[in-house]
């Protein structure tokens, strides 16, 4: 990942030794900068001087700003930003406003963070950004860590012909990730020991670069000053007065909307499990043990005070007024949701794309209210859509008419219409090549934050989701795939002889799985690794895997594979899992017969199909399914007529 995006990746940070010599100072824009050395790292380069074969000196640049001095012109922007310390109830839980802005000033700081280290990847473009002094010929090269780590593979792979291309054998540009992505190399560190005041903690925007100085090494006095006079006049500061500049522009502030819309917007979807809860609520672990120790009766019992945890963990979100979706994803209308092509990342323009139109349903549509802060919604449009650059006739004028808000203040929220996908067993049907696995594609992303105008910025799914696939060949180790493999033979022999014995398939491995070992086995990994949603593909799925028909279950009487078909109900409905289950269908006619939704796609557009789904199942599989001869797997929810007490009488699910 790091060779194809330099932009977005970041090699393991080696630790500034203690004793290495290293410079430190503060410039006149506010960033201060820390160089070490790396030692062992002198050495020729043969890169640049190539005949003289000078030595010169790596090491790593520290850089970092407060954003209290980042953004002093703007205290809005600054509380924006940075967390609060959240106001204590009588009963020892946070406030619900504590935890919103908590959520919304996380998603900011990774976001800027984000968008600090796509400014920097610009500004130090490859080939290496450098700088010649006028009082040494000697050349700096500074990069990011990502460019550094690229141009550290690039050295040792083996030189092979290239064909030119249309840009006169130039390299292609690299390929930005749409993705917002929290990073080692570039991040916000809370301070939480440093209070600005209205218990507002102090934050500082910090990244690692990666420096060359040829002709030089470190040890002298007189060295450290020459170093840090070429780092303040060679290159380094420029830069860095740049991105200062680029970081208090509107760009920044409407990336930085566009991901906080869409962390809030995810939250909004179900509530949070206890794992999720403590991984919140981790920071006030402390408090919530000071509460303990100051009551009467104090009982260290390990089991009680986990219990306690747990309940004013609880009380977090059960006092707040948030509604949940109760959804495992939404799409809003107007998205845009096919690529440009099948190797790019961009969205297909409009025409001949197809904006996205959520059904006219009760079950499916829904219009949703997300309330982003009023600083961020000065960016986003009413529907939340990021507001176009074309739109802005002038970027300093509308600056700062934005940034005015005294006179006519902003509101707080941003409407959205838009599908939701319903917790469950959901279906998205429809012909070839009418849009079912373009949408599937997009709820796979949606656990990421994208991009502005990426056309699925308010496609959003819930964090844990999983796309699960067939992987031939791939390697497994001690899974425990009985729920879906059973009577596999071992293939053992003694003296030639074949054992007629089975594998255990609650430890099951294999070095070369067949696509329905290795479907089943990434089904039960994402379950162990706590997935609440399974996004299934019929055309990357193996076929023996998802369903067999009746004919293939009369050929083949002693069949190990439990389809998933049979095993999905069970995996909403059991209180160990409740994992809900999105499944491509377009060739296999008994999914309808468990579906909880719906979604026809027809020429690129959503219909609610649930009706017609259980008329289909009603009309071809009335009664209760059977597999294998194992007794009932699952049961249709159709309503059965007694002639004798003319009554209906619903027939109930199984449980998994």
């Amino acid at each position: 990942a790091s060779i194809n995006n330099p932009t977005t990746t970041s090699p393991s940070i080696i630790p500034p030794n203690s004793g290495d010599n290293g410079i430190s100072f503060t410039l006149s824009n506010g960033w201060n900068v820390d160089f070490h050395p790396l030692l062992g790292h002198h050495h020729d380069d043969t890169e640049h001087h190539d005949q003289n074969h000078n030595t010169c000196t790596e090491g790593i640049i520290l850089a970092s700003i407060p954003l209290a001095t980042l953004y002093a012109h703007d205290g809005d922007a600054h509380a924006a930003f940075v967390q609060q310390k959240g106001d204590e109830r009588s009963d020892g839980a946070t406030s619900s406003s504590s935890n919103e802005h908590e959520i919304k000033a996380k998603a900011a700081t990774v976001a800027l963070a984000d968008y600090t280290a796509r400014l920097l990847s610009n500004l130090l473009l490859l080939p290496v950004h450098n700088a010649t002094t006028n009082s040494d010929s000697s050349t700096i090269a500074i990069q990011t860590m990502g460019q550094s780590r690229h141009n550290a593979a690039s050295a040792n792979q083996k030189p092979r012909r290239r064909r030119k291309n249309k840009m006169g054998g130039k390299m292609k540009k690299e390929v930005i990730i749409p993705h917002v992505l929290e990073r080692t190399d570039c991040m916000v560190i809370q301070q939480g020991n440093n209070r600005i005041g209205n218990n507002i903690m102090d934050a500082t925007l910090q990244f690692f670069l990666h420096a060359t100085f040829p002709n030089h090494s470190l040890g002298s006095g007189n060295d450290d000053e020459t170093m840090k006079q070429l780092l303040v006049d060679g290159m380094l500061s420029p830069v860095l007065d740049q991105l200062r500049c680029q970081l208090t522009s509107i760009g920044c502030y409407t990336h930085v909307a566009c991901v906080v819309l869409q962390h809030v917007l995810r939250s909004m979807l179900q509530p949070p499990t206890t794992t999720q809860k403590s991984m919140v609520s981790n920071g006030d672990d402390a408090n919530i043990e000071d509460n303990h120790s100051n009551t009467s009766n104090t009982n260290n019992n390990d089991e009680e005070k986990k219990a306690d945890n747990d309940s004013n963990m609880n009380n977090n979100y059960t006092n707040s007024k948030q509604e949940y979706l109760n959804a495992v994803a939404f799409i809003a209308d107007g998205s845009l949701l096919p690529r440009k092509s099948g190797r790019s990342m961009l969205p297909m323009s409009s025409p001949p794309a197809v904006p996205f139109m959520s059904p006219e349903s009760d079950q499916l549509t829904r219009v949703v209210t997300v309330d982003v802060g009023q600083f961020w919604r000065k960016f986003l449009k009413e529907d939340g859509s990021v507001v176009q650059a074309a739109d802005r006739e002038d970027d300093k004028d509308n600056a700062a008419m934005m940034m005015d808000t005294a006179s006519s203040p902003l509101p707080t929220t941003v409407t959205m219409r838009g599908m939701i996908i319903p917790r469950g067993v959901t279906l998205i049907v429809g012909g070839g090549y009418h849009g079912k696995s373009t949408l599937l594609q997009a709820l796979c992303m949606g656990v990421y934050d994208n991009l502005p105008f990426d056309g699925r910025e308010r496609c959003v799914s819930h964090i844990d989701a999983v796309s699960i696939r067939a992987e031939d060949g791939r390697y497994v180790n001690n899974a425990n795939v009985s729920a879906f493999l059973t009577n596999l033979p071992s293939g053992k022999s003694i003296n030639g002889a074949s054992i007629s014995s089975n594998q255990d398939t609650t430890r099951f491995s294999t070095k070369d799985a067949s696509g329905s070992t290795s479907q089943a086995a990434n089904v039960i990994e994402a379950l162990e690794a706590g997935a609440s949603t399974l996004l299934v593909d019929e055309d990357i799925s193996a076929a023996n895997f998802m369903a067999r028909d009746g004919r293939m279950r009369a050929m083949i009487m002693d069949e190990p594979i439990t389809p998933l078909l049979y095993r999905v109900n069970g995996l909403f409905l059991s209180k160990e899992h409740q994992v809900s289950t999105v499944v491509v269908v377009g060739g296999v006619g008994e999914w309808l017969d468990v579906a909880d939704a719906v979604v026809l796609m027809k020429d690129y557009v959503a219909y609610d199909g649930l009706k017609k789904a259980q008329s289909v199942s009603y009309q071809f599989s009335y009664g209760h399914v059977q597999y294998g001869g194992r007794g009932v797997v699952h049961r249709l929810p159709w309503e059965a007529k007694e002639e004798k007490k003319k009554t209906k009488k619903a027939v109930m699910v199984g449980e998994f």
